[in-house]
């Protein structure tokens, strides 16, 4: 037997099957919508449903929110979070270290996402998070707008100017780039001393110049009971691009 399609048969098929990827895309993104609309409740997700969680990028965005908001309200230090940093936002090894406990748990397990964080968070090796989290019934103080200030300066210190470090000739010539991550004290003044290179990328090519440029930054001066304070351990990082 020998169909014959005309061109009108044609067109109203491929409309067909359009529309019908449409739905599904439609359907889909529905589906997304209504299990982070879960997640912000704290209902309990199963395992695929929190391994989607942070997909795409809304949901990137959304759990980049949701994380800094734990990191934040449960005080958790940023030195006790591994550095790698896989996830395409800010504090994506969290994320990480969720995922690896969500695969842990048993298939048919259900959690909250905050649940979950926390549980990762809990069994992390780098400091005794369980002392911090409220696991244990250990209960936490709530920061004061002062210390959030001064948490948000040291998570990201903006310099009153910007210092962009001379380019090495050799670099610019081999069209290197890369970046240099310095650490430093800001002094009472806002003044930078005691300045060490923590990493850089590639090493040792753009080194030098870092550690001049971070001489040269200057800082608001962090106030405590209307005293400014020298701070330490302040990190900053140098990108060179051409």
């Amino acid at each position: 037997m020998i169909f014959k399609f005309t061109l009108a048969t044609l067109l109203t098929l491929a409309s067909s099957t359009a529309l019908s990827a449409d739905q599904n895309s439609l359907l889909e993104r529905r589906e997304t919508i209504r299990i982070r609309s879960l997640a912000s409740t704290n209902a309990l997700l199963s395992r695929p449903q929190l391994m989607e969680l942070c997909g795409a990028q809304d949901g990137a965005r959304w759990c980049e929110g949701y994380i800094a908001a734990i990191l934040t309200a449960y005080q958790v230090p940023l030195e006790c979070l591994p550095r790698t940093d896989m996830a395409p936002f800010a504090n994506g090894q969290v994320w990480e270290l969720t995922t690896h406990w969500i695969l842990s748990q048993a298939q048919d397990s259900k959690f909250s996402f905050f649940d979950a964080v926390m549980g990762a968070l809990a069994e992390e090796k780098r400091c005794p998070m369980g002392n911090i989290l409220p696991y244990n019934g250990t209960e936490l103080v709530p920061y004061s707008d002062l210390e959030l200030e001064e948490m948000q300066y040291l998570m990201n210190p903006t310099p009153l100017e910007q210092v962009t470090p001379d380019y090495p000739l050799a670099a610019r010539r081999d069209g290197i780039e890369g970046w240099a991550q310095v650490g430093f004290t800001v002094t009472e003044m806002g003044e930078v001393k005691d300045v060490v290179l923590i990493d850089s990328e590639p090493a040792e090519i753009f080194d030098a110049v870092s550690i001049e440029a971070a001489l040269k930054l200057k800082f608001r001066p962090i106030m405590r009971g209307g005293i400014a304070n020298e701070v330490p351990n302040i990190q900053y990082v140098f990108r060179f691009n051409l």
